[in-house]
């Protein structure tokens, strides 16, 4: 249900690359701008970025 004056939740779902004790990766959800189209768009804006600008060149 819709209310008034309230706004689209939109999440990025995001792994953690380091792995937990258990060997596991670890699973977030990050709640991003309601205009958000791409999770790299997502993702880049937690950063304070644009998608564009978004190039990381190592996973860590």
């Amino acid at each position: 249900m819709a209310l008034v004056g309230d706004e689209n939740v939109v999440i990025v779902e995001v792994v953690n690359s380091t792995l937990e004790p258990d060997g596991s990766n670890r699973t977030y959800w990050l709640r991003v701008p309601p205009t958000t189209r791409t999770a790299r768009e997502g993702v880049a804006w937690t950063f304070g970025l644009a998608a564009e600008a978004y190039e990381p060149v190592q996973q860590t």
